[in-house]
């Protein structure tokens, strides 16, 4: 017996039935394709609740959170930190600046022949104004009060040392008073 199949159709007619056997095999492969997309669908929705549902919660998480930092101790915790970081540059300027017995040791160092030294008055700087020392004594002559008045205008630390006119009055035994203005 003879196997062999033979076809007795027209080649327009197979042609026909090949295109249209495409045509469902290619209907029944995008339903396929449509059936998978609609089935992941449906199986994600799960997942995409349980993601909703952690956002809310991690939101409302986020919410208590920021309402105890932001309570009433952070906000006098920032006030005091506010003080505190204006406290340190004040203490970082008066480092910068020479101490007033710095000053005090600079003054008694410079040589004063003649001229015997019984007080000091210290008034420190404040806004625009400079520091100022009062220097307050005894001179033995007009000469050692002029020269240690130049003495104290020469010193580094010194950008002014004033003495009344007044001073001068007298031949010996002169009571005076010099005012420096300190240095910036």
């Amino acid at each position: 017996m003879n196997n062999e199949l033979t076809n007795l159709l027209p080649a327009a007619r197979r042609d026909l039935l090949k295109r249209e056997y495409r045509l469902r095999l290619g209907v029944v492969a995008a339903m396929l394709m449509n059936l998978s997309l609609v089935t992941a669908g449906a199986l994600l929705f799960p997942t995409y609740v349980f993601l909703l549902g952690s956002e809310r919660a991690k939101q409302a998480h986020l919410a208590s959170v920021k309402t105890s930092y932001f309570s009433a101790d952070e906000r006098a915790l920032s006030a005091r930190l506010t003080t505190l970081s204006g406290n340190a540059t004040t203490l970082i300027a008066l480092a910068k600046k020479p101490s007033v017995s710095a000053i005090m040791r600079s003054t008694l160092a410079l040589p004063r022949p003649g001229i015997t030294l019984s007080s000091f008055v210290y008034t420190p700087a404040s806004g625009q104004n400079q520091g100022k020392l009062l220097v307050s004594g005894t001179a033995a002559t007009r000469d050692a009060l002029r020269g240690y008045q130049l003495t104290l205008q020469g010193a580094p630390f010194v950008s002014a040392a004033d003495l009344p006119v007044s001073a001068y009055a007298k031949d010996t035994n002169i009571a005076f008073s010099i005012t420096i203005t300190l240095a910036p």
